[in-house]
């Protein structure tokens, strides 16, 4: 399933195309100047800055490090290659690179900033991707501002030599430490472009949503953003792994990067070799590519430390409003008709053998009672195991200590507004890179949520004159705002499934620890 993420989302890879017209005045960096390509309605894109240096050769799996500086003005005019996956029209492991739309007037402008993050399953996708196109978000009056990061085995391979290598012991989370590295370059450089580094938001979907969530957890993320926003937050039980030890749904993180280096050099007929770290560099990105690995982040006491969900349950995760849902049909994207169960019995077998002994309680909600609801069946219990938990995980968190915290649903289908909201719908309106098609609902569907959320990048508050009043987030009633073709409240969302899973997952972690 996660397979079918990237393949879908790294199909949206588009290269938008570049306007000939180039800003006269540059912008200065920390690392040197760039110029920009002046766009419509006083717009302004910066393409391809590096916020990082090219992390290959012996930085592959280093910490990003600084940029090289450069001499005289840059063009920021062409996005960057995207990071390397399955696919893709333009990708290099040399890849760390961002880019800036703004309509500010001057260096004081003062805009709210707002950083995305995009998804793809931490395995594919890239700023360059028309999707993501930020002008709308610019002549909204915010800086908006797209980073690149690591992916596959790039991003978050974690392996005993490579934590041996590190001076703190630990490996793996490079990608959210390109995260990190990219606020940084906000912090320091995002005033030149009219932003405000005292207001930053940042925010992302799916795979972005679950980076969301590592930087809510991380330490190493306080203070480099004031809010966030998270749709769709991709948590599931096999991508959180400890460094070391199992963690009841997985393997360590490092024994899961040594099995996949060992059996890729062992196929390669590099059995023999003196220098495993040197191996490991040496191979080139296809093999890498080629490898049996899964990616995950590395509870690693440094990054992360301790579990995200030991963070958030006590309370130590940064504390910042927080924006947060999902779409109401985010499993049709995974669950497909044609390869569900077939039989109650086929789904109850399986099911009742993936859960064990802690999953005994969730039988009664995710175990089809017809023939006709096993396809529904399946499709809510992915948006429950994948989305829906880890995003009530964040609120529930984040509303015990920030009053500020709202949840959406989203339940509107571009393709056929008569079927539920699949996972990812809702970049197009958020963007508001809707299809020349799109009809004039839709429109204002999109309109109206990035009114929300410049809102809540303004303020910290998607309430404003002339939106629908949105209440905020408690643990306890669990409010949240549905947004489609009408604008209405509901509470406790899927509350008595997601109370199971819970239970589920505490059980589970709580039996490998001992």
């Amino acid at each position: 399933m996660k397979h079918l993420l990237a393949i879908v989302l790294s199909a949206a890879l588009v290269l938008v195309a570049t306007p000939s017209l180039a800003v006269d005045d540059p912008v200065e960096l920390t690392y040197g100047q760039v110029s920009g390509v002046e766009l419509e309605n006083g717009v302004t894109v910066f393409r391809g800055i590096p916020f990082a240096a090219p992390p290959v050769g012996d930085l592959r799996w280093q910490p990003p490090q600084p940029p090289t500086p450069w001499q005289g003005v840059r063009t920021a005019d062409t996005f960057g290659p995207a990071c390397v996956q399955g696919r893709a029209q333009l990708m290099s492991e040399d890849c760390l690179y961002l880019n800036v739309w703004t309509k500010a007037d001057s260096a004081d402008a003062d805009l709210p900033v707002m950083v995305w993050i995009h998804g793809g399953g931490w395995s594919s996708g890239a700023t360059a991707s028309s999707i993501y196109d930020g002008i709308g978000f610019a002549e909204k009056n915010v800086v908006l501002v797209s980073v690149n990061y690591r992916m596959n085995a790039f991003g978050f391979m974690a392996h005993p030599a490579l934590s041996a290598e590190s001076a703190r012991g630990v490996s793996g989370n490079y990608g959210i430490l390109d995260h990190v590295a990219a606020l940084e370059w906000v912090r320091d450089n995002v005033s030149g472009f009219g932003g405000d580094p005292g207001n930053v938001t940042i925010f992302g979907e799916s795979a972005g949503g679950a980076s969301i969530y590592a930087l809510l957890a991380t330490p190493l993320a306080k203070g480099l953003f004031h809010r966030a926003i998270s749709e769709s937050t991709w948590i599931t039980p096999t991508n959180v792994a400890h460094l070391t030890r199992s963690n009841g749904f997985s393997d360590s993180a490092e024994e899961r990067g040594r099995r996949a280096i060992a059996d890729k050099l062992a196929e390669l007929g590099d059995t023999t070799h003196d220098d495993l770290l040197e191996a490991m560099r040496a191979m080139t990105a296809e093999d890498l590519m080629d490898m049996r690995f899964s990616v995950s982040l590395a509870e690693d006491g440094w990054v992360l430390p301790t579990s995200p969900a030991e963070i958030f349950r006590t309370g130590a995760h940064n504390v910042v409003p927080l924006l947060a849902g999902v779409n109401n049909g985010e499993g049709l994207m995974f669950v497909r008709p044609e390869r569900t169960f077939t039989t109650l019995d086929e789904q109850k077998q399986a099911r009742v053998a993936e859960w064990g002994e802690p999953g005994r309680g969730l039988a009664d909600h995710y175990l089809a009672n017809t023939d006709a609801a096993l396809y529904s069946s399946e499709v809510d219990y992915n948006t429950d195991l994948w989305f829906a938990r880890p995003n009530r995980e964040i609120l529930n968190a984040t509303s015990k200590t920030q009053p500020n915290t709202f949840m959406y649903l989203f339940t509107r289908n571009l393709r056929d507004p008569s079927e539920r909201a699949p996972h990812a719908m809702e970049l197009r309106y958020v963007f508001q890179t809707l299809p020349d098609g799109a009809s004039e609902t839709d429109r204002r569907i999109s309109d109206q949520i990035s009114d929300y959320w410049v809102a809540f990048a303004t303020n910290g508050n998607p309430n404003r004159d002339g939106l629908p009043a949105w209440p905020g987030y408690d643990a306890e009633r669990q409010t949240h705002q549905i947004i489609g073709a009408e604008v209405t409240q509901g509470t406790g969302f899927r509350r008595a499934e997601l109370d199971a899973m819970d239970r589920y997952f505490a059980e589970t972690y709580a039996a490998a620890k001992r």
